[in-house]
Parts: structure tokens; C-alpha cells; sequence
């Protein structure tokens, strides 16, 4: 039984073929990171432990050729995904000189850009537009809650209705969109990571990214987590909440992820809690088992 509408699945039925998409390192900064928002960054935040290319400082279209020359005999289409950070912070010019030499390489059918949904200005949706009509387009953006006291609470320094501003202009554009969102911020009881579920299905979100909460050494919510105003969600307890978001989800929405998980052997060490974050296979195991128990079906308490 499909319990969601899996993206890779999607991409598949999309182009005919299996479609393997590779993360790329563009050397972008952050607003919530460089001062111009903030010096301190989300509070859940250390991209080392969420990319696996975040130390890498090879060029961008070096990286992509590496990565697909590894991947030979498994894949022949591919996505550059440019991840780390925000990926639409700088100019025009900018921009262009890393996505045009990406898109151009052989086997590449789409650009995925991960961004933050204050890093898009009008010549940046211009040429968004224009890339999206040369290619597969999908930007991803950064929400985690649907609530404006968590998104304070975590420092995320933009609001619920700012990311749905940019959501409905992309949309228009007729480029995809992708939440990321995560389950068990502080503070937030089921109900309100169902009504994030629920905002998201009443937006022009083409897709999710669902994570649950990982505590990472260094971040400020090491420090909340210490002090106990944060606790790590059992994969027990996690199990639930994801799958009354995922049956409040509209049922054509893709679902990039369930979980979250600790991206290269380096960056275990970052990790505090929970501790199921660190066995990706055994914890996807255990989320689909129990998908299977409840029947769990996306879209089943959508309400129009």
C-alpha cells in the first residue's frame, strides 16, 4: 500500500526514468547568519549536520560532475540540488553563474534551489521565471512551523505570511515549491503541527520535506535542550504526530521526506538527541510499519 505520494516517485512518472538528485555546495551565506538579520542563525541550525557537502569548497559545477561520474551505471538523470544555506541570496549575476553552468551538463534535468522565502527579490523571480522555462525548476524554502511564536521562539526571523507570499508568486510562475518543515519544535503540541499540515495543503505547496527535531551540539537549542524547555521526540511518539500531518496534506502534494537524518559519518558526532536519528534504515522500518498498522493514507482528513 502507498501510504504518500513519494517525490521520487513522482520524478520518475515525470521524466520516464529514475531520477537521482545530487546535492551541491554553492558557497552561499544566510541573512539569519551574516548580520543582516542575525549573527546567531536558526536555532536548530548546523548545515554540517543536515548536508553532507556543507565543508566542501570544490566549484559547484566540479562537484556535480564528481557526483554523477560516481553515480555511473546507476542513475542517467540527475537534479543539482543546491543546498546549504540560501541559495537565491545575491544578485542576478550571481546566481547565473552558478545555476547556467549546472544546468547545462549532460544528464542534468532539473535545478532544485534550497532558499529562505526573504531571499527573493523581483529580478531574482525574473530570472526564476526564465530558468523555469529552459528547465525543471523547484525551490524549496525553509518554513519549519506554521506559527509565528515558534518561528520566533527558533529565530527564524520571517513569518508564516512570508512565506506564503512567495509561494503563491513561484506558483504563478508555474515553478515548484517545497516546504521544509519540522515536528516537535518546542512549545507546539500535535495539534499545531497539524495545522501547519493543514496551511500547507491550503497553500500552491507542490511539495514537503519533513523533519523531526534533532538536537545538534553547538546550537542554541543545545542550549534549550540542556536546560530542559525542549525535549527530543521518541520515534514512538513521532510515529503518530507524522502520520496525522502527512493525512492532513493535500493528496497530490509530494512528500520529500518523513525523517531527518544525520548525513555523513563526520557529523555523528554532532548529533545529542534522538538517538534514532543516527539508524536512518531501522527508523524508516519502523515509520512504515506503523503506517501500515493504522492504514495511514495522505490526504485522508484533508479539508478543502
Amino acid at each position: 500500500m502507498n501510504h504518500y505520494n513519494s517525490y521520487s516517485a513522482c520524478l520518475k512518472e515525470r521524466f520516464g526514468i529514475p531520477v537521482l538528485k545530487l546535492p551541491i555546495n554553492a558557497g552561499f551565506s544566510c541573512p539569519n547568519r551574516d548580520g543582516t538579520k542575525s549573527l546567531r542563525g536558526c536555532a536548530f541550525c548546523d548545515n554540517r549536520a543536515f548536508s553532507p557537502v556543507a565543508g566542501t569548497t570544490t566549484p559547484p559545477l566540479e562537484q556535480l560532475q564528481t557526483a554523477i561520474h560516481r553515480a555511473a551505471g546507476r542513475r542517467q538523470a540527475f537534479i543539482a540540488y543546491l543546498q546549504p544555506f540560501s541559495n537565491t541570496y545575491g544578485n542576478v549575476e550571481r546566481l547565473r553563474t552558478v545555476y547556467e553552468p549546472l544546468i547545462r551538463v549532460s544528464g542534468v534535468v532539473g535545478l532544485a534551489v534550497g532558499t529562505r522565502p526573504d531571499c527573493l527579490s523581483d529580478p531574482v523571480y525574473e530570472y526564476l521565471g526564465d530558468l523555469a522555462g529552459r528547465t525543471f525548476l523547484s525551490v524549496e524554502l525553509g518554513l519549519q512551523s506554521s506559527h509565528d511564536t515558534t518561528l520566533s521562539l527558533i529565530n527564524r526571523g520571517h513569518t508564516f505570511d512570508a512565506f506564503a507570499a512567495p509561494v503563491r508568486r513561484l506558483a504563478s510562475m508555474n515553478i515548484d515549491t517545497v516546504a521544509h518543515v519540522i515536528l516537535g519544535l518546542p512549545g507546539e503540541s500535535p495539534e499545531m503541527m497539524f495545522e501547519t499540515a493543514a496551511r500547507c495543503a491550503a497553500l500552491p505547496v507542490t511539495g514537503i520535506k519533513i523533519h523531526q527535531l534533532m538536537i545538534i551540539k553547538g546550537t542554541p537549542m543545545e542550549g534549550m535542550f540542556t536546560e530542559g524547555k525542549v525535549e527530543a521526540v521518541s520515534i514512538e511518539k513521532y510515529a503518530p504526530v507524522l502520520c496525522g500531518f502527512i493525512e492532513r496534506l493535500r493528496p497530490d502534494q509530494h512528500i520529500h521526506r518523513i525523517m531527518s537524518d544525520i548525513t555523513t559519518a563526520g557529523a555523528t558526532g554532532l548529533l545529542i538527541a534522538p538517538e534514532w536519528s543516527a539508524h536512518k534504515q531501522s527508523s524508516l522500518k519502523f515509520l512504515h510499519d506503523y503506517m501500515d498498522a493504522n492504514n495511514v493514507v495522505q490526504g485522508s482528513k484533508y479539508l478543502k
